[in-house]
C-alpha cells in the first residue's frame, strides 16, 4: 500500500527572510510541494480541499493514490471514509 503524507508548511527563504505558505506532499514514489498559499487553514479538510483545487499532475496522481485507503495530514491519519466526500464522482 502506498502511503501519502501531506505536511502543511511555512517556507522561509533563509537569505531574504521571505515567508510563504503551502504544503509538502510525499509518498513511497516521490514528492512535491506548493508554496503559493496566502495562509494555511487550521482545518485539515480545508487543507486537502485547497490541494485538490489547485493541483498539478504529480499532486493529482498522489491524491488519486489515496482513493480507497486514506492519507496523513501532519501526524493525523484520515481513512477513506472520512475524506471521500471531497471527491466529485
Amino acid at each position: 500500500m502506498n502511503i501519502v503524507t501531506i505536511q502543511p508548511t511555512e517556507f522561509k527563504n533563509v537569505r531574504t527572510g521571505e515567508i510563504t505558505y503551502g504544503f509538502r506532499m510525499y509518498d513511497d514514489h516521490g514528492q512535491t510541494y506548493d508554496n503559493t498559499w496566502e495562509t494555511i487553514p487550521d482545518d485539515d479538510m480545508e487543507v486537502l480541499s485547497l490541494i485538490m483545487e489547485s493541483s498539478d499532475k504529480e499532486t493529482e496522481e498522489m491524491i488519486d493514490d489515496t482513493i480507497g485507503t486514506g492519507l496523513y495530514i501532519g501526524n493525523e491519519w484520515y481513512p477513506w471514509k472520512e475524506i471521500e466526500h471531497l471527491w466529485d464522482y
